[in-house]
């Protein structure tokens, strides 16, 4: 667990910090071989690797993220395979990072050896920061599922491409639905604290204090713990002595289930709520199964699903009736998306020649999805510019996106009622 007396002041965690604690000390000039992908007649078997933790803690998220990507190359197998290459069939390898930068980068060094022409993954950022990586140095595509941190794709790689939202985006779209809020209901909300897992928790929170003025926000202090922590009594106390109006929560899916826990058994009750950002918990439908009333009416600024979308919703009822021990989940949503982008440069390549495929991704313009937002388009950097994060508010046991409204399945119930008020 981390020291306590910096948490504080807020400092949160430098870029040069991040990458120390994912394992980067720099691009190695060294190669690590290239794919066994015949060069000449294209195969009749096209090899995609998918590096998710699918043991370990978060192995409930890495799962899901997996399947999506089977799904996706099931049902493109299903209806004739990548019909410019006569019709090829997609097979997708995977491997288990259990959510260690170091796995993943095994992993991913031995996927690119086996010959896969493209990589999808990988749910945690460190672990992302290294496997794209060995994706650069091999020059073979890297499309990010999910992983939030903006600094992956500061680096200036050409070869890593990211469909979800970014750190920035999470924040940023986080506190303007929050002074929507405020506004909508006629609070007065002017402090921000906030309480988060170290590494991609800080990422998050560094975005936060950067963009909450532009809304209106003070944020005032942060609280940080470190993965795998199993009591937050102490931190929860500290965040709930800061009295700021609204805290802001980031974390992964089991440290969220015990937050929850603590806040209630704590009273934590901030006029202006508890609401996620990029939480790994609270928009997830383990965490309502698990927390029951406890999690009525959570808040999380995060990606979701478009509830509007009829693809959405056919993808949801196939992926359920296949998966049927980790159910549908936001996480899904861009593992699927990714997954989706590297059959559409297939398609229009018509070739596995990897500088090829990785320019055919680079010029994505790809319409029928299931997330909210325009056209998946990459910019300069990789990153996908019309990717958005919407507000989700559990209501009664379900899963509702509350704003945009033009997103919205739902309208938001806020103020959030005290933890005694939950049926």
């Amino acid at each position: 667990m981390e020291k306590k007396g910096k948490d504080h002041k807020g400092g949160g965690i430098s870029r040069r910090a991040f990458l120390k604690a994912a394992g980067i000390t720099g691009l190695a000039s060294s190669a690590i071989g290239f794919p066994a992908v015949l060069r000449g007649a294209e195969p009749k078997e096209i090899l995609i690797g998918s590096i998710h933790p699918v043991t370990g803690p978060v192995a409930y998220d890495g799962t899901s993220l997996a399947q999506a990507v089977e799904l996706a190359a099931a049902q493109k197998n299903a209806a004739g395979g990548i019909k410019s290459m006569s019709g090829a069939k997609l097979k997708v390898l995977l491997l288990d990072s259990e959510a260690k930068p170091k796995v993943g980068e095994a992993a991913a060094e031995k996927l690119i050896r086996d010959g896969c022409i493209c990589l999808l993954g990988c749910y945690n950022s460190p672990v992302a920061m290294v496997t794209t990586q060995v994706a650069e140095r091999s020059g073979v595509p890297h499309i990010i599922t999910v992983a939030v941190a903006d600094e992956i794709l500061e680096r200036g790689f050409k070869y890593t491409f990211r469909v979800q939202p970014d750190a920035t985006n999470m924040a940023e779209m986080t506190c303007k639905y929050t002074r929507q809020l405020a506004e909508k209901f006629n609070m007065t909300l002017k402090t921000m604290s906030c309480l988060h897992i170290s590494g991609f928790g800080a990422v998050v929170y560094n975005k936060l204090v950067k963009l909450a003025p532009k809304y209106g926000f003070e944020a005032i202090g942060n609280v940080s713990y470190g993965f795998g922590v199993s009591d937050l009594t102490t931190e929860v106390s500290k965040v709930k002595g800061m009295n700021a109006d609204v805290i802001i929560d980031v974390g992964y899916l089991p440290d969220g289930i015990l937050k929850i826990k603590t806040y209630s058994d704590l009273k934590v009750e901030p006029k202006g709520g508890i609401i996620g950002c990029a939480n790994g918990a609270f928009s997830n439908p383990s965490m309502v199964t698990e927390l029951g009333r406890l999690a009525e009416h959570i808040m999380d600024g995060n990606y979701w699903h478009n509830p509007r979308s009829p693809l959405a919703r056919n993808v949801i009822a196939e992926y359920n009736k296949k998966y049927t021990k980790v159910v549908f989940q936001s996480h899904a949503v861009h593992a699927y998306n990714a997954a989706l982008v590297i059959i559409d440069a297939l398609e229009r390549t018509g070739t596995t020649d990897l500088v090829k495929i990785r320019d055919a991704i680079a010029k994505t313009s790809l319409k029928e999805h299931i997330a909210p937002g325009g056209l998946i388009e990459f910019d300069s950097t990789g990153q996908n510019k019309n990717a958005m994060a919407t507000l989700q508010q559990v209501q009664k046991r379900d899963i509702k996106v509350v704003l945009p409204d033009e997103f919205s399945d739902a309208r938001p119930v806020f103020p959030i009622p005290p933890w005694s008020a939950k049926s």
